[in-house]
């Protein structure tokens, strides 16, 4: 994270100041226009056009929730949640170098997740659980492995969403760490943030669970995923690198 990406997510976070618990979250704002009448009439889910830099790749992995597909955008529909890659719960179950539960830092939480909620929690005390495992929320971190996670309890939205993808696994849900836009509704005005959350298998679809404080004190947020960290290896990060670089959205205008 750079030194103006710093500066813009600090700002950010005065400007949302519910949104940010302790040293802050990795936040930052992406361009949005917003239909005001037509986000606050009821009924109907909301469509976006997002600019992105290859709008045909991104398409190709939204299927079900593409309207159009244009030279430079495409348009989508948010409702119900667009599932990047639906079929494959299994490949989201075993560790690996990324999500690494298997370790003894790992283990020592999950021990103590199943001694408050059961051998099986369901999604929400997963959730509050990962939460308040990270009392420090900080931006000083850039994709922490989950056992370093578990060690510091330090870290931002890529933090949480590594560290409770490692918590459902070991409890035997399939989950995968999801990076996209996050829209919310602050003081009537709405927000795009770059943001990154955990999908959790169930009920043959991917639910997005976000275990930082913007889930409980935003007003009706909405996801849109973009890329999956599919590669968990040792270049997790140059995967994402690329993945971000296809797709990655530039602005967003907004309606329904």
């Amino acid at each position: 994270m750079g030194r103006s990406s710093r500066l813009l997510a600090s700002a950010l976070l005065v400007a949302l100041p519910r949104l940010a618990a302790a040293d802050g979250l990795y936040l930052y704002s992406i361009p949005v226009a917003v239909d005001e009448a037509g986000v606050d009439a009821p009924g109907g889910p909301l469509r976006v056009r997002a600019f992105v830099a290859n709008p045909t790749a991104l398409a190709r992995l939204l299927p079900a929730s593409v309207l159009s597909v244009g030279a430079d955008h495409l348009e989508l529909q948010l409702a119900p949640y667009p599932e990047l890659e639906p079929r494959a719960p299994e490949r989201y179950r075993a560790a690996s170098f990324l999500i690494d539960f298997d370790e003894a830092e790992l283990r020592a939480l999950v021990a103590e997740l199943t001694a408050r909620h059961g051998a099986s929690p369901r999604l929400e005390e997963l959730r509050r659980f990962t939460r308040d495992a990270i009392p420090r929320k900080s931006a000083e971190r850039g994709w922490d492995l989950a056992s370093r996670v578990a060690r510091s309890g330090v870290g931002d939205c890529t933090e949480h969403a590594v560290l409770l993808a490692a918590l459902a696994r070991a409890v035997g849900r399939p989950a995968r760490v999801t990076l996209g836009v996050l829209l919310v509704r602050v003081d009537g005005q709405l927000h795009a943030l770059g943001h990154a959350w955990t999908e959790i298998h169930r009920q043959r679809h991917w639910i997005p669970v976000d275990a930082t404080p913007i889930s409980e004190e935003a007003r009706d947020p909405v996801y849109l995923p973009i890329a999956l960290v599919s590669d968990e290896g040792p270049g997790y990060a140059l995967g994402l690198a690329r993945s971000l670089q296809r797709s990655w959205v530039r602005r967003l205008e907004v309606g329904r």
